[in-house]
């Protein structure tokens, strides 16, 4: 299947965002990448996306119907974050007579690769808390290796809300190597599965941003930056999540800081755009941790 309205030379921008595909259940390949998506609780797929002149490419690792077909359409569009509004953000960068950060945005960058689901992105942004990142990619290996379903080219899902709970916080403490992480987990994965907060599961039903908000900082083990994090790939730029890494590069971070404490007003004047402003000033810069 082919999808419009994506290039080649857009696609390298969007893999280097952030670290997301280098995190299980995401293969990276030298045109794209292959990741599993769950079709239901019982079924998954593979789809092999590759860059072309004007469009991508999509092969499902078997036969699809029209129905699942939309579906997996539907879901790499989310990943790749089509829906963002590079052409405003290429506009407020010409009236703030942003130079480097236009040019990048011409060829591409703003977009964020995410996972199918909130509840995936949720997953890996708790295993994103308090670790260094080999810990955060040995968890989310963990937890496809040992819970996920398998599929074709040796590749296994995130585990689905019930499968966490089948699981149980005994198992992701021993087997996935969880830790503190493993009770935060239990009752995200219970949140989930009871329907309470459907768009977990489902993108097409996401919140407003105050919405979204107040929902995720309820949740156990998602602080500040936690929540701003998610939020930001739930498509909302106007927050600034600030980990360590991040208060060290913008100077805000002294030593005995608590990461969970940090705040700043950089970049407030981009308001909607806030965080794709800061990104891309840290691509033009070459601080860009990947992509470089």
């Amino acid at each position: 299947m082919l999808m419009r309205s994506i290039s080649k030379s857009t696609l390298r921008p969007i893999l280097s965002s952030h670290g997301w595909p280098y995190l299980a259940p995401c293969d990276v390949t030298d045109g794209g990448f292959r990741y599993p998506i769950r079709l239901s609780e019982r079924s998954a797929v593979t789809v092999e996306v590759t860059g072309l002149a004007r469009s991508i490419r999509v092969v499902p690792d078997r036969n699809l119907t029209l129905r699942q077909t939309d579906r997996v359409k539907q879901n790499v569009r989310h990943m790749l974050c089509l829906d963002f509004p590079l052409d405003r953000f290429i506009a407020e960068c010409q009236t703030k007579n942003a130079k480097p950060l236009l040019r990048l945005a011409r060829q591409g960058w703003g977009r964020m690769f995410r996972s199918p689901t909130f509840w995936e992105d949720a997953v890996k942004t708790l295993c994103t808390t308090n670790a260094a990142w080999p810990y955060t990619q040995k968890m989310c290996a963990n937890l496809c290796a040992v819970l996920g379903r398998n599929t074709c080219f040796g590749l296994r899902t995130m585990p689905l809300p019930q499968d966490i709970l089948a699981a149980g916080e005994v198992e992701l403490v021993k087997d996935i190597g969880m830790g503190y992480r493993s009770k935060s987990l239990i009752e995200l994965a219970e949140r989930a599965a009871s329907g309470d907060v459907p768009w977990l599961l489902d993108h097409a039903r996401a919140p407003d941003a105050d919405t979204a908000e107040q929902e995720i900082q309820s949740w156990h083990g998602f602080g500040k930056y936690a929540t701003r994090h998610l939020l930001v790939l739930m498509g909302f730029h106007q927050y600034l999540p600030i980990d360590r890494e991040v208060g060290n590069h913008l100077g805000i971070r002294m030593p005995g800081d608590k990461d969970s404490g940090l705040d700043s007003d950089h970049f407030e004047d981009w308001g909607k755009f806030r965080f794709t402003a800061y990104k891309l000033t840290r691509v033009a810069k070459r601080l860009n941790w990947i992509g470089d």
